[in-house]
């Protein structure tokens, strides 16, 4: 991966990679969950994993393969009963029907051991699984290990196993390391049920997506592009129309409604939720957003951390920063900024705005170039707009200010103390025309 971020925790579709797993197996009823961290620049592993409950951290004490790492959870199994299932922090795509039916099937046929198999047209890094003429496996060959003939087989080792707890802890004790890596294969668990005639079941799908495994950024981007599709045919089947979903990124923890068009070159992130009816348009940008429902949000809006109510039209290249909240039937339009400010119910601000820590009443009209100066060079400072207010162009509010119910301010005012209710307030110099005065400025030159 060449990165200083251990590879489990690089985000696919705004959840770290391992996240799938661990809450894979709490969906799947795990009594007990391990996970097996290495020693070695485990910090941010761990601290990213206090985050989930019920859940033991097994140390690894150097990395020394796969059955090493299940050698480390012996302590934490004894006394367990039932079968262990082993899953992996870097692959991030399994779902939750798959292993359903799979230990379901390991189950029926009361197998010591269970393992999951998958053809694919492209099985290079993977180990081979040799059968019989009855279709038994007989082995699993690492692919340094295999033949040329072997090499041709498609179908694969996922690493996904079932197997029963008392038997895996007494053959995990006898594993022994590899002549020439060194390191101890989980493979061999196979290898020893075969010699010793345990009952054994494999489960074979079709393709390599589900047990995609993450060690390099092409992986990560593969992954990801599975786990986006995978989202987006999700949410079309719940009745959300995507326009053209090869070209809409979404993330995990997103929802989004009945009836909702999204068009291309959208960004959907974090928790973003999304109401019922609404229309997102070409290169906006949501992220932990509440949007309520009818809402239109127009082209190339950046929006983050915020709550749209029903009904409100955002938009085109508005930017809603952390903390804003835009009323029911509001509009924000235009090249507007909004940073901590709530708009009120049927407010508007059409143009060409930055309203920095303000409350505005609802139905207020925000004129054309209207700035709310909420920052001294120290301390930030709110401003507070009534209701049906009308703000004519080019007006800063200097912090801190308020202005009542029903007041206008005068186009090109520069507000620095409070306006009455149903006021106008007017903070500009007069005009001043000067009759004659090009006529003689010309005659000089």
């Amino acid at each position: 991966m060449k990165s200083a971020l251990p590879k489990v925790l690089h985000p696919v579709c705004g959840r770290p990679a391992i996240d799938y797993s661990v809450q894979l197996a709490q969906k799947l009823g795990s009594k007990k969950i391990l996970t097996v961290v290495s020693k070695l620049k485990s910090d941010l592993v761990l601290q990213h994993l206090k985050n989930f409950k019920d859940l033991k951290i097994v140390f690894q004490s150097s990395p020394m393969g796969t059955g090493h790492a299940v050698q480390s959870c012996v302590t934490s199994l004894n006394g367990s009963k039932g079968y262990v299932l082993i899953l992996y922090g870097d692959v991030p795509l399994i779902q939750e029907k798959t292993l359903k039916q799979f230990l379901n099937l390991v189950s029926l046929e009361k197998a010591t051991l269970g393992l999951i198999t998958t053809v694919t047209q492209e099985p290079q890094g993977y180990g081979r699984i040799v059968r019989d003429s009855s279709a038994k496996v007989l082995r699993i060959v690492e692919e340094k290990e295999a033949s040329q003939t072997e090499k041709q087989i498609q179908e694969i080792n996922t690493g996904i196993y079932a197997v029963k707890t008392d038997w895996l802890l007494q053959t995990l004790k006898k594993l022994k390391p590899h002549p020439v890596s060194g390191e101890y294969y989980l493979t061999d668990i196979v290898e020893a049920a075969i010699q010793n005639r345990e009952p054994m079941v494999s489960m074979t799908c079709n393709g390599l997506g589900e047990f995609l495994g993450i060690n390099t950024r092409k992986q990560l981007s593969e992954a990801i592009e599975l786990m986006k599709d995978r989202l987006i045919e999700k949410w079309m089947t719940e009745g959300v129309t995507f326009i053209d979903p090869r070209h809409v990124y979404i993330d995990s923890d997103v929802t989004i409604g009945q009836e909702c068009v999204i068009h291309p070159q959208v960004y959907l992130q974090g928790k973003t939720e999304i109401g019922k009816n609404c229309v997102i348009e070409c290169g906006a940008v949501l992220k932990d957003m509440v949007v309520g429902d009818n809402v239109h949000i127009k082209p190339y809006c950046v929006l983050e951390e915020s709550i749209i109510e029903s009904e409100a039209q955002i938009g085109p290249f508005a930017r809603l920063r952390p903390g804003s909240q835009v009323g029911k039937k509001a509009r924000v339009g235009n090249f507007v900024e909004l940073k901590k400010t709530k708009l009120g119910a049927g407010a508007k601000a059409n143009h060409l705005s930055y309203l920095g820590d303000a409350d505005i009443g609802a139905e207020t009209n925000v004129g054309c170039g209207t700035i709310t100066c909420n920052y001294d060079g120290v301390k930030k400072h709110p401003t507070k707009i009534g209701k049906k207010v009308f703000v004519g162009s080019d007006v800063q509010f200097v912090a801190p200010v308020k202005v009542g119910d029903g007041a206008y301010i005068g186009a090109g005012s520069t507000i620095t103390e409070d306006v009455p209710s149903g006021a106008l307030a007017i903070a500009r110099q007069r005009q001043v025309n000067k009759k004659g005065w090009a006529k003689k400025k010309n005659s000089k030159s």
